[in-house]
C-alpha cells in the first residue's frame, strides 16, 4: 500500500489527511498557500525559480541530474498524473 493518494485534486496521507492540493497547474499546502507550479514540463518553486524537469519519464533537477522516475514516484503515490504528480512528490514527499 503506498504511503500517499492523490486524486487529480488532492494529496492525502494514508490515514486520509490533506498534505497538498492541486489544480494541474498551481501546487498548495494543505493551508492553500502556493508551493509551487508546473509549467508544461518545468517545475517551479513558489517565487518562480525551476526546481526541476519532467519529460514523461525522468526527473531531473534544476541542473539537469536525474532524480528519478515517474516509477519512484508511483511506488510512494497511489494515484494519476504527470507533471502535478511529480510537483506533489518534490515539494511534499521526497
Amino acid at each position: 500500500m503506498s504511503k500517499y493518494k492523490f486524486d487529480g485534486k488532492t494529496l492525502k496521507n494514508d490515514r486520509g489527511i490533506k498534505i497538498a492540493e492541486t489544480d494541474g497547474r498551481v501546487v498548495k499546502n494543505d493551508r492553500g498557500i502556493k508551493v509551487g507550479e508546473t509549467d508544461g514540463k518545468v517545475i517551479k518553486n513558489e517565487r518562480g525559480i525551476k526546481v526541476a524537469e519532467f519529460d514523461g519519464k525522468d526527473i531531473k533537477n534544476e541542473r539537469g541530474i536525474k532524480t528519478g522516475t515517474i516509477d519512484d514516484v508511483k511506488k510512494v503515490i497511489d494515484g494519476n498524473g504527470g507533471a502535478s504528480l511529480v510537483a506533489l512528490w518534490i515539494f511534499f514527499v521526497r
